[in-house]
């Protein structure tokens, strides 16, 4: 387990019937051929009609070895075939099936069993439909958990970034009334924590300087508008600058997120979900980059969802899956390819001794 991986990149399905076949073809052929090869892990179905479409002429390599991704000529994308297939009757642009969810999700598991034997040095994830996995039997909100069972990493955290941003929310998936019951200090104190470990590690900031953001109005205001920050957020905040993290706030999140004030921060953790993401969507909304923090293996994924009502139509944005590829490839060459960084590592593990 503690071998370096191959330098290759593998890409997950994603739902078949969404804008995940076009964009992943039209980032492999915009791809920077000088990178990491790629390996799609699936069924490669979706991608030949969609290719026929668009009048790509796109050259499947299947391949029984992720490693003979390396082997694969420049202008035919590697294919890592699992053993459930798509039913092509049933398999149309924008049209949701159940049938389509076993696939799915056996290219997730694929994906994650290669890069946890160190096949493959990342995986990258197009969108996937959580409704129709849910109507299969997937109890799992979300890729985010579903990678966390899989490498039996109880708490990931999600960071989004994008043009200059990183926003990290400690809460995810849950509704509004239930963020501040959430909202504990063992959970901020490993969402931040995480975050800055990432940032040494995984994006090579020797000193990372993080935002906390308050949970209230105007960060409480001095508990005028809530006690959370008095009581929980500015205690933490200043327990682990004494252990050693530049880590500021409570920060009120109105005025945090203009140029001025996000430029002095590595990154911003925020307390709920649209806290986090609305300012790094207005801000590079199609170029920002979903990655998961805290995994044993390096996974990111696009910042958009499945687009049914513009797939099959040849004008999806594959931006996002091509800037997630090479955010994938400078982590995977930092976390295991970089011997700068083994002092950072080592660090890392010394405190996780403690």
């Amino acid at each position: 387990m503690d071998k370096s991986p191959p330098g290759i990149l593998a890409f997950t399905m994603g739902d078949p019937a969404g804008i995940g076949p076009e964009v992943m073809l039209k980032a492999f052929f915009h791809r920077n051929r000088q990178g990491f090869p790629w390996l799609y892990v699936g069924d490669p179905l979706p991608l030949h009609r969609c290719s026929l479409r668009m009048g790509l002429n796109f050259q499947p390599h299947l391949v029984s070895k992720a490693s003979d991704a390396k082997k694969v000529a420049s202008d035919q994308l590697a294919v890592y075939p699992v053993k459930s297939m798509l039913d092509g009757n049933l398999l149309f642009p924008g049209q949701s099936d159940v049938s389509h969810a076993a696939v799915t999700i056996e290219s997730i598991e694929t994906a994650c069993r290669l890069a946890l034997e160190r096949e493959v040095a990342a995986i990258v994830t197009p969108p996937i439909n959580k409704r129709v996995l849910h109507q299969a039997g997937f109890h799992f909100p979300g890729h985010t958990e579903f990678l966390g069972e899989l490498t039996q990493t109880p708490q990931p955290v999600m960071m989004l970034a994008g043009r200059g941003l990183r926003v990290v929310p400690a809460t995810i998936h849950i509704g509004l009334n239930q963020v501040a019951a959430t909202l504990t200090p063992q959970l901020l104190r490993h969402v931040i924590t995480t975050t800055y470990q990432a940032l040494q590690v995984d994006f090579g900031l020797d000193k990372p300087v993080l935002a906390v953001t308050g949970l209230n109005p105007h960060a409480g205001e001095d508990g005028a508008f809530g006690q959370e920050e008095v009581e929980m957020i500015q205690p933490l905040c200043e327990q682990l600058r004494k252990e050693g993290l530049a880590v500021h706030g409570p920060l009120s999140a109105d005025s945090l997120f203009h140029p001025d004030s996000r430029k002095r921060f590595h990154a911003v953790v925020c307390m709920y979900h649209d806290q986090a993401l609305i300012p790094i969507k207005m801000l590079a909304f199609g170029q920002a980059v979903n990655i998961t923090l805290g995994l044993p293996i390096v996974r990111t994924s696009v910042d958009h969802g499945t687009a049914y009502d513009i797939a099959g139509q040849g004008i999806a944005d594959h931006r996002s899956l091509l800037e997630a590829a090479l955010v994938a490839e400078t982590i995977s060459r930092n976390r295991f390819f970089d011997p700068e960084l083994e002092s950072v590592k080592s660090k890392k593990r010394d405190r996780q001794k403690r």
